[in-house]
Protein backbone atom coordinates (compact mmCIF):
# COMPACT_ATOMS: atom_id res chain seq x y z
CA UNK A 1 0.00 0.00 0.00
CA UNK A 2 1.29 3.32 -1.07
CA UNK A 3 0.37 7.19 -1.20
CA UNK A 4 -2.03 6.17 -3.95
CA UNK A 5 -2.56 2.28 -5.43
CA UNK A 6 -4.00 1.90 -8.72
CA UNK A 7 -7.33 -0.21 -9.21
CA UNK A 8 -6.40 -2.89 -11.30
CA UNK A 9 -8.02 -3.43 -14.58
CA UNK A 10 -9.86 -0.07 -14.39
CA UNK A 11 -7.79 2.01 -16.23
CA UNK A 12 -5.97 5.08 -14.46
CA UNK A 13 -7.87 5.25 -11.78
CA UNK A 14 -6.38 5.51 -8.10
CA UNK A 15 -7.57 5.66 -4.45
CA UNK A 16 -5.25 7.06 -1.85
CA UNK A 17 -6.04 8.81 1.30
CA UNK A 18 -6.03 13.05 2.07
CA UNK A 19 -2.08 13.56 2.32
CA UNK A 20 -1.50 12.03 -1.04
CA UNK A 21 -2.41 15.47 -2.69
CA UNK A 22 0.30 16.70 -0.74
CA UNK A 23 2.70 14.62 -2.56
CA UNK A 24 3.38 16.61 -5.67
CA UNK A 25 5.05 13.76 -7.47
CA UNK A 26 3.16 11.07 -6.65
CA UNK A 27 0.12 12.32 -7.92
CA UNK A 28 1.93 14.41 -10.85
CA UNK A 29 3.80 10.70 -12.32
CA UNK A 30 0.60 9.06 -11.78
CA UNK A 31 -1.04 11.75 -14.40
CA UNK A 32 -3.68 12.44 -12.28
CA UNK A 33 -6.07 15.09 -14.26
CA UNK A 34 -9.34 14.35 -11.88
CA UNK A 35 -9.45 14.17 -8.31
CA UNK A 36 -12.73 13.07 -6.54
CA UNK A 37 -12.90 13.74 -2.84
CA UNK A 38 -15.26 12.01 -0.77
CA UNK A 39 -14.23 13.85 2.79
CA UNK A 40 -16.14 15.81 5.40
CA UNK A 41 -15.07 19.22 4.95
CA UNK A 42 -14.12 21.54 2.39
CA UNK A 43 -10.30 21.45 2.77
CA UNK A 44 -10.14 24.70 0.01
CA UNK A 45 -11.54 26.56 3.50
CA UNK A 46 -8.15 26.16 5.36
CA UNK A 47 -5.83 28.69 4.63
CA UNK A 48 -2.53 27.21 3.67
CA UNK A 49 -4.02 23.92 2.33
CA UNK A 50 -5.94 25.71 0.08
CA UNK A 51 -3.82 27.78 -1.60
CA UNK A 52 -1.85 24.76 -2.28
CA UNK A 53 -4.71 22.43 -3.61
CA UNK A 54 -5.73 25.62 -5.88
CA UNK A 55 -2.58 25.66 -7.55
CA UNK A 56 -2.54 22.08 -9.15
CA UNK A 57 -4.04 21.79 -12.43
CA UNK A 58 -6.99 18.94 -12.35
CA UNK A 59 -10.45 19.02 -12.59
CA UNK A 60 -11.90 18.80 -8.92
CA UNK A 61 -14.99 16.92 -7.33
CA UNK A 62 -15.88 17.68 -3.88
CA UNK A 63 -18.89 15.21 -1.98
CA UNK A 64 -18.65 16.60 1.68
CA UNK A 65 -19.87 13.21 3.62
CA UNK A 66 -18.96 11.67 6.80
CA UNK A 67 -17.68 8.05 7.32
CA UNK A 68 -20.55 7.27 8.98
CA UNK A 69 -23.23 4.25 8.03
CA UNK A 70 -26.08 6.80 8.80
CA UNK A 71 -24.95 8.97 5.88
CA UNK A 72 -26.69 9.14 2.62
CA UNK A 73 -23.49 8.59 0.28
CA UNK A 74 -26.03 7.01 -2.36
CA UNK A 75 -27.41 10.42 -2.82
CA UNK A 76 -24.11 11.71 -4.49
CA UNK A 77 -23.23 7.79 -6.95
CA UNK A 78 -24.50 9.31 -10.27
CA UNK A 79 -22.66 12.38 -9.92
CA UNK A 80 -19.61 10.47 -8.54
CA UNK A 81 -19.42 7.71 -11.12
CA UNK A 82 -19.65 10.54 -14.03
CA UNK A 83 -17.63 12.45 -12.85
CA UNK A 84 -14.59 9.21 -12.39
CA UNK A 85 -15.96 8.13 -16.20
CA UNK A 86 -15.37 11.72 -17.78
CA UNK A 87 -11.97 11.71 -16.31
CA UNK A 88 -10.76 8.08 -17.35
CA UNK A 89 -12.33 8.60 -20.90
CA UNK A 90 -10.84 12.12 -21.56
CA UNK A 91 -7.11 10.14 -20.95
CA UNK A 92 -6.59 11.31 -17.63
CA UNK A 93 -5.96 9.61 -14.34
CA UNK A 94 -8.25 10.14 -11.47
CA UNK A 95 -7.21 9.99 -7.89
CA UNK A 96 -10.09 9.20 -5.46
CA UNK A 97 -9.55 9.86 -1.71
CA UNK A 98 -11.21 10.06 1.91
CA UNK A 99 -8.87 11.01 5.14
CA UNK A 100 -7.46 7.51 4.54
CA UNK A 101 -8.49 5.91 1.66
CA UNK A 102 -10.27 2.99 3.43
CA UNK A 103 -14.35 3.66 3.20
CA UNK A 104 -15.84 6.88 1.32
CA UNK A 105 -13.33 6.45 -1.59
CA UNK A 106 -13.72 2.83 -2.06
CA UNK A 107 -17.64 2.92 -1.83
CA UNK A 108 -17.40 5.46 -4.53
CA UNK A 109 -14.79 3.36 -6.68
CA UNK A 110 -17.05 0.51 -6.52
CA UNK A 111 -20.15 1.98 -7.14
CA UNK A 112 -18.30 3.13 -10.28
CA UNK A 113 -17.22 -0.35 -11.30
CA UNK A 114 -20.59 -1.66 -10.90
CA UNK A 115 -21.97 0.79 -13.13
CA UNK A 116 -18.84 0.63 -15.84
CA UNK A 117 -18.60 -2.98 -15.89
CA UNK A 118 -21.86 -4.31 -14.59
CA UNK A 119 -19.99 -6.34 -11.25
CA UNK A 120 -22.19 -7.03 -8.90
CA UNK A 121 -21.07 -5.12 -5.01
CA UNK A 122 -18.71 -7.80 -3.63
CA UNK A 123 -16.57 -8.47 -6.86
CA UNK A 124 -16.47 -4.89 -7.79
CA UNK A 125 -15.25 -4.72 -3.62
CA UNK A 126 -12.73 -7.78 -4.16
CA UNK A 127 -10.96 -6.08 -7.16
CA UNK A 128 -10.57 -2.68 -5.23
CA UNK A 129 -9.00 -4.77 -2.64
CA UNK A 130 -6.62 -6.38 -5.22
CA UNK A 131 -5.35 -2.68 -5.67
CA UNK A 132 -5.64 -1.63 -1.93
CA UNK A 133 -6.19 -4.52 0.48
CA UNK A 134 -7.38 -2.27 3.31
CA UNK A 135 -10.17 -1.07 1.87
CA UNK A 136 -13.29 -1.53 3.86
CA UNK A 137 -16.68 0.54 3.10
CA UNK A 138 -18.60 1.15 6.25
CA UNK A 139 -21.73 -0.88 7.00
CA UNK A 140 -24.23 1.68 5.77
CA UNK A 141 -22.48 2.18 2.88
CA UNK A 142 -22.21 -1.26 2.12
CA UNK A 143 -26.16 -1.49 2.17
CA UNK A 144 -26.44 1.71 -0.33
CA UNK A 145 -23.92 -0.41 -2.51
CA UNK A 146 -26.92 -3.09 -2.65
CA UNK A 147 -29.51 -0.69 -3.29
CA UNK A 148 -27.41 0.36 -6.19
CA UNK A 149 -26.69 -2.63 -7.45
CA UNK A 150 -30.73 -2.78 -7.47
CA UNK A 151 -30.76 0.60 -9.38
CA UNK A 152 -28.64 -0.17 -11.91
CA UNK A 153 -31.10 -3.35 -12.85
CA UNK A 154 -33.92 -0.69 -13.15
CA UNK A 155 -34.26 0.91 -16.90
CA UNK A 156 -36.85 4.13 -15.79
CA UNK A 157 -35.59 7.42 -13.87
CA UNK A 158 -39.28 6.56 -11.92
CA UNK A 159 -38.12 3.04 -10.67
CA UNK A 160 -34.77 4.05 -9.61
CA UNK A 161 -36.26 7.17 -7.75
CA UNK A 162 -38.99 5.23 -5.94
CA UNK A 163 -36.28 1.96 -5.19
CA UNK A 164 -33.99 5.00 -3.57
CA UNK A 165 -36.67 6.71 -2.00
CA UNK A 166 -37.89 3.58 0.12
CA UNK A 167 -34.99 3.05 1.05
CA UNK A 168 -34.38 6.35 2.46
CA UNK A 169 -38.07 5.73 4.27
CA UNK A 170 -37.51 2.33 5.47
CA UNK A 171 -33.46 2.64 6.14
CA UNK A 172 -31.78 1.25 9.48
CA UNK A 173 -30.29 4.11 11.71
CA UNK A 174 -28.38 3.68 14.97
CA UNK A 175 -25.17 3.71 16.13
CA UNK A 176 -21.76 2.10 14.82
CA UNK A 177 -21.87 -0.88 17.30
CA UNK A 178 -25.70 -1.67 16.34
CA UNK A 179 -24.44 -1.49 12.88
CA UNK A 180 -21.54 -3.86 12.85
CA UNK A 181 -23.19 -6.36 14.88
CA UNK A 182 -25.93 -5.99 12.30
CA UNK A 183 -23.60 -6.71 9.23
CA UNK A 184 -22.05 -9.87 11.65
CA UNK A 185 -26.38 -10.90 11.63
CA UNK A 186 -25.95 -10.26 7.85
CA UNK A 187 -22.87 -12.95 7.50
CA UNK A 188 -24.43 -15.89 9.17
Amino acid sequence: MGWIDRIPRAGALYIGGLYALYQQNVVKDAGVTHVLSVIDFDFYELNESSKFLKSQNYSHMIVQIEDDPNEDLLQHFDRMVEFINEGLESGGGVFVHCAMGKSRSATAIIAYLMWKFGFDRDAALEQVCEGRPVCSPNPGFMEQLGVWQEKLTVSDRRGKQKLYEDWRRDRFKGFSHEWEARAARAKL
